[in-house]
């Protein structure tokens, strides 16, 4: 159960925000907004559904070009809507000069809030495949406590969207234009470096120190950005409390002075509910991870030798039970280098590196069924053990000899340097 609430906040809570903000943008534009909204959900959800259909029943379907082709979008568009909509809020007196602008800020708002949807559904419609039917019956504990867990950490994420947007509905336009903005520009950063990360690892750019080190930075410290989401709603929640602390008791009457007086107690509630969605988002990705991950601890490697053709074998009958094996080969310089082994299929077997491109030597562990990095979280898919990309253990050359696995020593030589 804590496995998929956890996952599910990790992979919406920053949309759900994003979302809310380009909602309030949409309104500040002056125009109805549900059609709008429609449109962008319809179109969001349509792209991220082609792709989970690819992505379940076929091998075409690649997460790391999908997100790479809508991030580029996204950095594209950013740039056109922070400035249509700025345009449109300071030419709000020439009706005229602000048509045409307002225009290209709606289309603009309306695509990056597809993107937004498109970038977060597709885990949202794969995560119930995931949940494992008993044989027997799907009416078992395990499996409905999945499902439990998965449907109320959506339902928290909506609840997170329209409160934000109602909080920002009561605060005045040249505020909430400005936190929309520090907060799009803060998400075009996390996406920058997600670009970065992702044209590292598929080698389409070249090595850069600094890129790598912001991207390892931000990859060890996994929740960085949510906490900064966070913080963005805490500010936002006080700022409403504060528009209420000091909202005038004026009125021609007291029926009016009533009416304030409400106002005021609903600024509140809305306020303590947006508080306490934070701390249970907060609570999630602290608490509950630490009770999910407790435990957990990366087994000590195996130390293996050469035999006497000068050759690493290891048994497959020592390989076979599906589990996670570590192995420690020490080189000619004393370094231990790291590998692991599991059966992927009845005649296949992942043999890789303890190690990969993006996290460096932090290792994997297993996880139920699941091989997990240690350093991001970041689940691995069992089958592409083997194959290089994203947070995959960099691939090893091995033979399949005779019943054992034949590993040559010049291999791991040859990766030393990773695991000094």
């Amino acid at each position: 159960m804590l496995q998929y609430l956890i996952k599910v906040t990790d992979n919406t809570f920053i949309p759900a925000v994003i979302a809310a903000f380009l909602i309030s943008a949409l309104r500040i534009m002056g125009s109805p907004i549900r059609k709008k909204v429609c449109l962008s959900f319809l179109l969001g959800c349509s792209i991220a559904l082609v792709y989970a259909i690819l992505k379940r029943n076929t091998g075409i379907a690649v997460r790391e070009y999908y997100d790479l082709s809508l991030l580029c979008s996204w950095m594209i568009i950013i740039i056109l809507t922070l400035f249509s909509i700025w345009i449109v809020y300071l030419k709000q007196k020439q009706p005229k000069a602000k048509s045409l602008w307002q225009c290209l800020a709606n289309i603009c708002l309306i695509l990056l809030l597809s993107i937004d949807i498109a970038l977060v559904m597709p885990n949202l419609f794969l995560y119930p495949f995931e949940f494992g039917v008993g044989m027997e019956s799907i009416f078992n504990s395990d499996y409905l406590y999945k499902w439990l867990s998965f449907t109320l950490t959506i339902l928290l994420m909506l609840f997170i969207t329209i409160f934000i947007y109602r909080i920002a509905k009561q605060l005045s336009n040249c505020f909430v234009m400005s936190f929309i903005s520090i907060a799009l520009a803060i998400f075009t950063i996390q996406n920058f470096i997600t670009i970065a990360q992702i044209m590292i690892v598929r080698r389409f750019i070249s090595y850069q120190p600094w890129l790598m080190d912001l991207v390892i930075f931000v990859l060890s410290h996994v929740n960085f950005f949510i906490w900064v989401f966070i913080v963005l709603n805490l500010f936002l929640a006080i700022f409403l409390y504060i528009k209420g602390k000091t909202t005038p008791l004026v009125g021609q009457n007291p029926a009016q002075i009533r009416r304030i007086k409400a106002n005021i107690r609903q600024d509140r509630r809305r306020v303590c509910m947006i508080l306490a969605a934070s701390a249970i988002t907060a609570y999630t990705i602290t608490r509950l991870r630490y009770i999910y991950d407790k435990g957990v601890e990366i087994s000590p490697a195996e130390p293996i030798s050469l035999d006497n053709n000068g050759l690493i074998v290891i048994p497959l009958t020592k390989v076979n039970d599906g589990n996670l094996h570590r192995f420690g080969y020490e080189t000619r310089d004393g370094t231990i280098v790291r590998f692991i082994i599991i059966k992927k299929s009845e005649n296949a077997y992942g043999v890789g590196l303890d190690a990969c491109d993006i996290c460096g030597a932090s290792g994997y562990y297993q996880r139920g069924d699941q091989v997990v990095c240690s350093l991001c979280d970041v689940v691995m898919n069992i089958a592409t053990i083997g194959f290089p990309g994203g947070c995959n253990p960099v691939p090893l050359k091995f033979k399949v000899i005779d019943g054992n696995i034949v590993i040559k020593p010049n291999y791991l030589e040859a990766e030393k340097n990773r695991f000094k």
